[in-house]
């Protein structure tokens, strides 16, 4: 049997102004399985049930459902339905080296230069990633690590203020932005994906680059309990060689 349910505030809202967006009904779904609403195990309503209650696009409803499949909180299957998952899936971990253990294994001193920090609507990428509307303001931090004052990598981050309350852009002067997230935030999963793209612009200029040049380019969306709190972009030269523990 499925499991009922009553509207959320927030759903309510929406379905009144029709702003619902599959961002909305994620974490409306996520809050009544983290409440325990919908316990482990336990069928949840179908795709139309959801789309008829909460007044939006059965393809909002699938999207959402889908992101949460995809994060291992639900699991999906034809003829059957969605259910809860009963325990965390096991999956291999992927522990990607942080840029100070990089440089100092490398018997190179660690330097850590802001170069920007501004309140600022996000690029698509970033707002796609952070699930976030593109006019909604983001943290955007810019800075170079160092390894003995040499240019090792550059990076842009973009922080979610609304999932971060304690937020402080002045942090960032002397502290790198995941330095605070691993003091400050509890993050409980990473996505990685790893691409080339060629040196250009202030990237170029920052790691002392000639434009064109090829570089590693690796993103990370850290998240708490499925909600994205940043997402970045870390530049590097082609010399980089990159190690991976599993």
């Amino acid at each position: 049997m499925n499991a009922h349910f009553t509207f959320s505030p927030e759903i309510q809202a929406a379905r009144r102004t029709r702003m619902n967006t599959w961002q909305a009904i994620r974490a409306d779904v996520l809050n009544r399985i983290q409440s325990g609403e919908w316990a482990p195990g336990s069928l949840i309503p179908t795709e139309h049930e959801l789309a008829k209650a909460m007044g939006c696009a059965r393809a909002t409803v699938n999207r959402a459902l889908r992101d949460l499949a995809d994060s291992g909180i639900i699991q999906r299957r034809r003829k059957v339905g969605t259910r809860v998952t009963a325990r965390p899936s096991r999956r291999t971990r992927l522990d990607m080296p942080a840029v100070r253990d990089e440089i100092e294994a490398l018997g190179a001193a660690y330097g850590y230069r802001l170069t920007e920090a501004v309140l600022e609507a996000p690029m698509e990428s970033a707002a796609r990633a952070l699930q976030v509307a593109d006019d909604r303001p983001t943290l955007l931090v810019r800075a170079v690590y160092l390894a003995d004052d040499r240019p090792h990598c550059c990076e842009m981050i973009w922080l979610n203020p609304r999932a971060l309350p304690d937020l402080d852009r002045l942090a960032f002067e002397t502290q790198s932005p995941h330095e605070w997230l691993a003091q400050n935030v509890p993050v409980t999963q990473a996505q990685f994906a790893i691409l080339s793209e060629s040196a250009s612009g202030a990237t170029a200029l920052q790691l002392g680059l000639a434009p064109g040049t090829p570089l590693l380019v690796i993103e990370r969306i850290n998240l708490r309990d499925g909600v994205p709190v940043s997402f970045s972009r870390q530049f590097y030269p082609p010399r980089y060689r990159l190690s991976i523990n599993d």
